[in-house]
């Protein structure tokens, strides 16, 4: 028995592009600094890391969702679901993807591709905090909130009008953009 697989050639196409990095929040400035060297390195002050050995990290500095993220999702959510959210909000909008747009599109050829290392890890620590008082003073939401797949989920959710959005997560090794782009196209 022989079978043959048909590849169909698609080509996948980059509308636009978001980011919320150390070294930025803006594609120009992001790239910007990668060229000229600077470091997004520094001192960490998210929390207090005194008995720790080494103390830096590349910690987002300045970070904020007003105008990308609805406040009542920017109190629950971790940071890195927000960091999802507002960087796919820029892509869409450096696109030219307006809620015109939106509505013009076919749900069924749209998807929601990111790559994430980790979850959301606050969230995992807060849990892991109440449970040491009391199993009732855990966040309901600490489970699916700490997964690396609910950035992309929840931007997805977020879009979502008339339709079903596909919605991907990569981890670790498969964050680089051509590998995430070359999954992508035979989804869509």
């Amino acid at each position: 028995v022989k079978v043959t697989a048909l590849l169909v050639q698609r080509r996948v196409v980059v509308t636009g592009m978001g980011v919320v990095t150390p070294l930025g929040h803006e594609p120009d400035v992001f790239y910007n600094n990668l060229l000229e060297g600077v470091s997004g390195i520094s001192e960490i002050e998210t929390f207090d890391c005194a008995q720790f050995p080494k103390r830096i990290a590349g910690e987002i500095k300045s970070f904020s969702t007003d105008g990308w993220v609805a406040p009542k999702f920017s109190k629950r959510m971790d940071k890195f679901m927000l960091y999802s959210l507002t960087a796919g909000k820029k892509a869409l909008q450096d696109g030219g993807v307006n809620e015109d747009v939106m509505e013009e599109l076919d749900k069924t050829k749209c998807g929601v591709l990111i790559g994430s290392a980790m979850g959301g890890m606050k969230v995992f620590n807060d849990a892991i905090e109440a449970l040491r008082i009391s199993y009732r003073k855990m966040n309901p939401f600490c489970v699916p909130f700490a997964t690396t797949n609910m950035g992309s989920t929840m931007l997805a959710m977020d879009l979502l009008q008339d339709g079903v959005w596909k919605y991907l997560s990569l981890r670790n090794n498969c964050r680089k953009p051509s590998l995430m782009a070359s999954l992508l196209g035979p989804w869509l």
